[in-house]
């Protein structure tokens, strides 16, 4: 955030000579230079609020928030379980993810300055034990299509309902590692030029082990294969999978045989925060997942 600030005040002295090379002199005539300085300075109104938007969204995006608290079902201020870390990573593409304490979600957000505005979220459909982990999570989910604006104070993100009563509040965690880390798939590309969320009640993972082995569930069977980096550069060999077939849900089959296939296809990754995307050398997203707690 300090770096934006300090962008935002260079950018905010420029602005300001130019404001005052405008300005009315004894050499030109003064109705002229008048309208050329007031057009200025309305240039000057409209790059300052530009600036200020930059700044709060680049401040929201790219950041592994942490929940710290939340509001309950009865609007009561709670600590958030130290056992159970709920996420949530804004992207530049409009979708908000991250684990929910038991579950994974997904959603998509709109920012209009400070104003902030957050979908109905879809999940994965785990249950977890004790209890309390699965009211916290309905408790969350519901703080978060409250959201009616944010706020982020150093390192702290915190959202208020449309009452101006805060309902969540996060710090700022470190990224996910590649390897090492639970990945949970949200996205995945067909394979006929479209993006889909992954089905409800499927869950598609992915392990990256440091010795270069790739493994994990395709929604109904395993799969496993190996991979190189270079850079952000990565290659992955064609997968090799268990035989099952599940019928259950609809088109869980035709998913797993689309997301095993365009996995090869893999050219680029990226991590941020707690989001990592594999996409093509032409740039089309492969899969999207999120780090499972």
């Amino acid at each position: 955030m300090k770096r934006y600030l300090y962008v935002f005040l260079i950018i905010l002295a420029g602005l300001s000579v130019m404001v005052a090379a405008c300005s009315p002199t004894g050499g030109e005539p003064g109705i002229e230079t008048a309208d050329t300085a007031d057009s200025a300075a309305g240039q000057v109104v409209e790059e300052i609020a530009e600036v200020k938007e930059d700044i709060m969204v680049n401040g929201l995006t790219g950041v592994r928030w942490v929940l710290e608290s939340y509001a309950n079902a009865a609007g009561e201020t709670t600590e958030a379980l130290a056992d159970s870390e709920v996420t949530a990573e804004f992207g530049s593409d409009g979708r908000v993810a991250g684990s929910a304490g038991c579950n994974q979600y997904f959603a998509t957000y709109t920012v209009d300055g400070n104003a902030l505005t957050i979908s109905q979220a879809g999940s994965t459909m785990m249950a977890c034990e004790p209890v309390e982990v699965m009211q916290q999570e309905a408790d969350y989910l519901a703080a978060l299509q409250s959201a009616a604006t944010f706020t982020i104070d150093g390192e702290q993100l915190t959202i208020a309902n449309a009452a101006g009563e805060t309902v969540l509040t996060f710090q700022a965690g470190e990224s996910s590692g590649l390897t090492g880390t639970n990945w949970v798939a949200t996205m995945y590309n067909t394979g006929t030029e479209a993006v889909t969320n992954v089905l409800e009640g499927t869950t598609i993972t992915a392990l990256f082990t440091e010795d270069g082995q790739m493994n994990g569930s395709a929604g109904c069977n395993n799969y496993m294969t190996s991979y190189t980096l270079d850079g952000q550069n990565i290659t992955i060999q064609p997968p090799a999978t268990t035989r099952k077939m599940c019928p259950e849900p609809a088109g869980v089959m035709e998913q797993e045989t689309a997301f095993v296939s365009m996995l090869p296809q893999a050219a680029t990754y990226s991590i941020s925060g707690n989001k990592l995307e594999l996409r093509t050398a032409d740039g089309a997203l492969i899969a999207s997942f999120v780090s499972a707690p």
